[in-house]
């Protein structure tokens, strides 16, 4: 049996379990407040993963944290048959996983105790023998937290089912991306990762540089400046003259070392006519 065939199997049995416990519930009326143990779902429909999730977190007395932040982006489903009825921790474990979310605590060495919630039902943390926690700039932050996320997505899917995955959590407002692995060469890779994105980042992002002219006008050496950049660069840079016979420009890392080159070059002094 394929692995796809054998989880619709899965689905399919967790379904009917659901609606088996259901059945047997014909005095619970929708509407009906929480009892001791038990949390209401929603009206039938399908909701963003975080909203349902929550109700997990809520039942079990722990903060809940996805393996990959993709899985917030997805929908779960609640059916009419659980429209607004109470349900205890271990029905709503049953639910998600009939979906594929998968719920796991995990002693966090950081954070204490978690509900983490996977796309792998036999995720075991113990299996995560190398850790490494990566501080990363506000501004580099999102960026390297997603080529993160697209290096251990690429790598877990290319295992084997059952195999240990590597595990990534991120807390932005401390700028912290924790990486946990059973293997260093994966980890590794994922910090490698994470430091091209964060240089590419500085390598993007414009910044703004001055030069003192000596020996032209700074109106002239602009001109010159420009004539002798390609016309994409031209395209890329903003460049001005300032009091005092400045030139104020704005462009990358690159781009800005190649201007200044062109600065120094074509600031000399004029020839002399006898």
């Amino acid at each position: 049996m394929t692995p796809d065939a054998l989880r619709s199997l899965r689905s399919g049995i967790a379904v009917l379990c659901l609606l088996l416990w259901a059945a047997q519930m014909p005095g619970q009326n929708r509407g009906e407040k929480d009892l001791p143990g038990t949390i209401v779902l929603p009206q039938a429909g399908s909701y963003r993963a975080p909203g349902i999730l929550r109700l997990a977190g809520k039942l079990h007395g722990l903060p809940v944290k996805v393996e990959n932040r993709r899985l917030n982006d997805e929908e779960i489903t609640i059916s009419k048959e659980f429209s607004k009825r109470p349900v205890t921790l271990a029905e709503l474990r049953l639910l998600l996983a009939s979906q594929s979310f998968y719920l796991h605590t995990w002693d966090h060495p950081e954070h204490g105790e978690l509900l983490v919630v996977s796309r792998q039902p036999d995720w075991k943390p113990e299996n995560l023998r190398f850790k490494k926690v990566l501080k990363v700039g506000s501004r580099q932050f999102d960026q390297a937290w997603l080529a993160v996320q697209n290096y251990v997505a690429t790598l877990n899917a290319g295992l084997e089912s059952g195999s240990p995955k590597m595990v990534t959590l991120a807390d932005n407002r401390t700028g912290k991306i924790f990486l946990w692995s059973p293997n260093m060469k994966w980890l590794q890779g994922a910090l490698e990762a994470a430091e091209k994105s964060i240089a590419d980042s500085r390598e993007a992002r414009e910044r703004l540089s001055t030069y003192k002219v000596r020996h032209l006008r700074a109106h002239n050496l602009l001109e010159s400046v420009l004539k002798e950049l390609p016309a994409e660069d031209r395209d890329r840079i903003h460049m001005v003259v300032a009091p005092g016979n400045h030139l104020l420009y704005r462009a990358n890392q690159e781009l800005s070392a190649r201007v200044l080159d062109s600065l120094i070059k074509l600031d000399k002094p004029a020839k002399k006519v006898r």
